[in-house]
């Protein structure tokens, strides 16, 4: 199968970085490094140099030009949990190429973005219930093991948003930044939102749908099939048919739309044919979610 993510698409993810606005930051120190996996360090200000502080932190060009002795002085920023919610109901399997392919993507470029910058990632693919999940860790392995899991999904059953999200905060025990990647065709998704507002997380959400979803181009007889339910009606579908097709979601995408953005929360509707470069580089960036 051919790969995910290659070391092309890694090349140019290289400069980004996750804008987290909820990021807590610890005290300020300049004499020893964190001994804590996946703290790292960013530059705050000077202070006189004192007996036992790390000879490391010594700037010896201010040394040089001022005969003092400082220490550079850093702030501890604390390591961010990063969860990718992946959509694994039968309807995700739709599209060419699925809803589902382009999700996994996605959801590799997410988990490399945050394990570069020593966050914990982890995966939680879901239906009606949440799946068997890959817990947040930090480290390379914890990349291999996400694009295993990845390419081995298999999209089956209904979605429940809101059964999914209070069984995910029951699960975890820590807020973090939240990436949740569905088709959202599917009702119930606002008591499971305000969970996660309420519990503190950042909350992006990505929906992809197929370019058919969009902008059908079915008409005269035909069978529309409920990829999760697998119920059908047979139709002749004309102008009208589709007009109100369209009507229709239009006022589910501008609910959800309304919804999220009521909630100040980051929203993308991303089709199949949107390259996942232009999602990531441009459209994410405009939103606020990486620099």
């Amino acid at each position: 199968m051919e790969p995910l993510i290659d070391e092309a698409f890694l090349k140019r993810l290289s400069n980004l970085k996750f804008i987290v606005k909820g990021r807590r930051k610890g005290h300020l120190s300049g004499a020893h490094p964190s001994p804590r996996a996946g703290v790292s360090l960013e530059f705050a200000d000077y202070r006189d140099y004192t007996p036992g502080d790390d000879f490391r932190y010594i700037d010896w060009n201010i040394y040089g030009r001022l005969d003092r002795v400082l220490v550079k002085t850093f702030v501890h920023e604390t390591d961010l949990p990063i969860y990718i919610l992946l959509d694994l109901s039968a309807s995700m399997r739709l599209g060419n190429p699925p809803k589902v392919r382009y999700a996994a993507r996605l959801a590799a470029a997410i988990s490399y973005l945050g394990l570069r910058e020593l966050d914990r990632v982890g995966l939680f693919p879901f239906t009606d219930r949440l799946l068997p999940a890959i817990a947040p860790r930090h480290g390379m392995s914890q990349m291999a093991h996400i694009l295993r899991t990845l390419h081995a999904v298999s999209p089956d059953g209904k979605t429940s948003l809101d059964q999914v999200l209070t069984e995910f905060v029951a699960r975890s025990n820590e807020s973090g930044l939240i990436f949740l990647l569905s088709d959202l065709l599917c009702k119930g998704y606002e008591e499971g939102i305000s969970r996660l507002l309420h519990r503190g997380d950042e909350i992006v959400v990505v929906q992809i749908l197929d370019p058919a979803e969009l902008h059908p181009v079915v008409e005269g007889s035909t069978r529309i099939t409920d990829a999760e339910t697998q119920r059908h009606v047979d139709l002749t579908v004309g102008g009208g048919t589709l007009a109100q097709y369209t009507r229709r979601l239009t006022a589910h995408l501008e609910a959800i739309r309304g919804f999220l953005t009521a909630h100040r929360i980051p929203y993308f509707l991303a089709s199949t044919d949107l390259p996942l470069d232009l999602l990531i580089h441009e459209r994410l960036r405009a939103g606020g979610v990486l620099k």
